[in-house]
């Protein structure tokens, strides 16, 4: 059953930008619900999605021209309407704007139920050699580490249905083992092979979120998908799981079909 269909119970984790129309305005939604506001140096992986300048998603840079975000931030957008802000602790203003112009969804996406919710943005041009802005490798792990701590950043809400703040903020999560997730989530949703679940109260992922990274020793190893009740509430939020075979596989084959065609100069 598709997240939207379950009123006031989970909450998938997109800044209202993604839903604005025309040139209005979309009321922000951004910060991490707890932690700390950190600087963009330590955290060069970190992007903002944005759709007319305006922040929907979080996204993380995994190659010299592809950033990493969910399958559900790539939906219901015209590539032309999209850019990336790096570089920058703010998600308005400062670091490096890359336009968009090309979008690689998982095959298996299930828009219903956000199954394998992954995308990987091309951007024009190159995130390499630009200020505070770096590659984080993905997982290369069959296994995630359950009962770790990962951190996850991004520039969500603070509080359900809370508003932005322009600076980026990280927060440690505990990542909880598949039964433990499933226990936890199976009033609400049935959690696949491609997620996983991690938080702790009054410290996780919130609304504008969506498509950030969650690292661990210094791999990134999911990408925040949903919430569900509420922002920092005893049920953990849901990520899509990059350790699983079927997803590493989909960033590394485009990685690498990228790379090839920039090294022929087809594109």
């Amino acid at each position: 059953m598709a997240p939207w269909l379950l009123p006031f119970v989970v909450t998938i984790v997109l800044s209202d930008g993604a839903r604005a129309i025309g040139n209005s305005k979309p009321r922000a939604v951004g910060r991490i619900v707890g932690g700390n506001e950190v600087d963009i140096s330590d955290f060069p992986y970190q992007l903002s999605l944005q759709n007319n300048y305006y922040h929907i998603c979080g996204a993380s840079v995994v190659a010299n021209r592809l950033a990493l975000t969910a399958g559900h931030c790539c939906i219901g957008s015209s590539v032309s309407d999209l850019t990336i802000r790096g570089g920058s602790t703010s998600h308005e203003e400062g670091g490096t704007v890359f336009i968009v112009n090309r979008l690689f969804i998982h095959p298996n996406y299930d828009d219903e139920d956000l199954n394998y919710d992954v995308c990987l943005v091309r951007v024009i041009g190159t995130f390499m050699g630009k200020a505070n802005i770096a590659i984080i490798p993905t997982s290369s792990s069959g296994v995630i580490p359950s009962g770790a701590h990962g951190v996850v950043s991004g520039w969500g809400a603070v509080y359900t249905n809370g508003d932005s703040v322009l600076n980026l903020r990280a927060t440690k999560v505990k990542i909880y083992t598949s039964k433990e997730c499933s226990s936890q989530t199976q009033e609400y949703v049935n959690i696949t092979a491609s997620m996983f679940c991690a938080g702790n109260v009054f410290s996780s992922i919130c609304v504008g979120d969506s498509g950030g990274p969650l690292v661990y020793q210094k791999r990134q190893i999911g990408i925040v998908s949903f919430i569900i009740n509420e922002c920092g509430g005893s049920t953990p939020a849901v990520y899509t799981r990059l350790s699983l075979k079927s997803v590493k596989d989909f960033i590394t084959q485009t990685i690498n079909n990228d790379q090839k065609r920039q090294s022929l100069g087809t594109g």
